[in-house]
Parts: structure tokens; C-alpha cells; sequence
């Protein structure tokens, strides 16, 4: 144990560079994030073609974002991670934490999503869109995709083949993306649960999906704003609807990212 200590705290940085230089050409022929590259292009220019007006370039960018980008960083987060599983014993033997490999997926596959994000949303400034608005959308969605990477790396590294992690990864996008809120809308039948309104609006505040759905099209004006103050609850969440969004990404992703580098600690397969 004092030995593996001592060797990840003097690990040289040429070794640190080789992981994400490794890592970037991993992700490269990653066939997940490649669709989406394409999709990516022709999704952003569908977005100025067909848009109206700027408003509506604004939410179709929301709509790729929350069924098309989640589920894309999800596929390739799983595949990043399963698509070495055979190597891992060799990947162990080098002189770098376990917890290194996973950050350093993440860390390439977010830099490169970042970078096709940045193509899909630059059509929408020849339809006439702010570039502050596109701006803090395309930042929402990155944190969006992080969260989902991190998912699909946790799924990956804690399934026991590929099958298994995309079964286990799709659920749970499902369940982000529909079932919750499903839950919710057949609960609120009851009159118990009706009285208890905080506690559903908490569960929509805590699935990343909905706090970015919300929080876009709070922003873009799709909901008058009277519609949240139902409860005092709701209400601070729309005042704070931005600053909630980034503290649950960064929350869902660093705690996704710390699992999966435990899971590679303990693994002694």
C-alpha cells in the first residue's frame, strides 16, 4: 500500500501525458462519438434552417440537446469503457493511479464533445441568434454531456460485458428522461401526495434532465415565470434556476467519475 502511495504521488508528467494523448485517440475511433460528430453537424444546421426565428433556433438546440446529446455521451461513455476491458490488467501495471484512467476518459471524450458541440451550435448565429444566448446553451449543454459521460464510464466499468452496460446505461437515461416525471404524474392523483408538493419538485430539481430542461426554457421564456411560484420551493429553484443547473452537473459528474474510479480500485478480476 506505502508503495502504490509513494509511486502515484511521483508519477512523472510525461506518463500523465501519454494517458490523455491515449485517451483522445481512443475516443477518436469511438463509433458512438462519431455518429455523432455527423449527427452533431447536420442537427445544428437543421436548427438554423428550420428555426423561425432565433427564439426557436434557441429551442430546437434545447430538444437535441436533451434527446439527442444525453443519449449519445451515455453510448459513448459505455463505450469507452468496455471497449478496453481486456487491457485493463496491462493498464494496471503502469505507474499511474487506477483513478487516472477514468478521468482521463472523461476528461478526453468531454474535451472532444466540447469541441463538436461548438460546430452543431455555430449554424445558429447565421439564423440571427445572440451569441450570449447560444453561449450559455452550449455551456448547459456541455455540463449536460458531462454528466452523461460520466454516467455511461460508471455503467461501463461496473458491468460485467457490453450488453450488460447498455442495458443498465439506457435505463437509467430512461428513467432520467421519462420515468420520474411519470411517477410524479400518477402520484399527484393521490391527495396525500398533493399535499406534499416540495418533495416531487425536489425530485425534478435533482435529475439533471429535468433541471436543464427547466432552466432552458425558463431562460428562453417558453414558461411565464408566475407558473413556478406555487410553492416557495419552486419558486427559489427559478430564481436560481442557472447556478442550480451547473451545481447538479458538476455534483452528478464528479460523483459518477469518483464511483468509477473506485470500482477500478477494487477491481481483481
Amino acid at each position: 500500500m506505502e508503495m502504490n502511495s509513494t509511486m502515484s504521488l511521483h508519477f512523472h508528467p510525461r506518463l500523465l501525458r501519454a494517458l490523455f494523448g491515449r485517451e483522445f485517440r481512443a475516443a477518436l475511433i469511438n463509433r458512438y462519438f462519431q455518429v455523432f460528430c455527423a449527427l452533431g453537424l447536420m442537427g445544428g444546421i437543421a436548427a438554423a434552417v428550420f428555426g423561425e426565428d432565433s427564439n426557436a433556433t434557441a429551442v430546437f438546440y434545447v430538444q437535441i440537446a436533451i434527446y439527442f446529446v444525453s443519449l449519445f455521451a451515455l453510448l459513448a461513455g459505455v463505450g469507452s469503457a468496455q471497449a478496453e476491458r481486456e487491457e485493463w490488467q496491462l493498464l494496471f501495471t503502469q505507474p499511474l493511479p487506477r483513478a487516472w484512467c477514468v478521468l482521463g476518459k472523461f476528461c478526453a471524450l468531454l474535451c472532444m464533445f466540447g469541441g463538436v458541440l461548438l460546430v452543431m451550435f455555430v449554424p445558429g448565429l447565421f439564423a440571427g441568434s445572440s451569441i450570449h444566448a447560444l453561449g450559455q446553451l452550449y455551456l448547459e449543454t456541455l455540463l449536460l454531456a458531462a454528466i452523461f459521460l460520466a454516467c455511461g464510464l460508471a455503467a461501463g466499468y461496473f458491468a460485467h460485458d457490453r450488453a450488460q452496460a447498455l442495458i443498465v446505461g439506457m435505463s437509467v437515461w430512461l428513467l432520467l428522461l421519462f420515468g420520474l416525471d411519470l411517477v410524479a404524474l400518477f402520484a399527484a392523483r393521490w391527495s396525500a401526495i398533493q399535499n406534499v408538493p416540495d418533495f416531487w419538485v425536489a425530485l425534478l430539481m435533482f435529475n439533471p434532465l429535468d433541471s436543464f430542461r427547466i432552466n432552458a426554457l425558463f431562460s428562453l421564456q417558453q414558461i411565464p415565470a408566475e407558473a413556478a411560484n406555487k410553492t416557495a420551493l419552486a419558486g427559489w429553484w427559478i430564481a436560481h434556476s442557472g447556478v442550480w443547473f451547473v451545481a447538479v452537473a458538476v455534483f452528478w459528474s464528479v460523483m459518477l467519475v469518483i464511483l468509477s474510479g473506485l470500482r477500478l480500485q477494487r477491481w481483481e478480476e
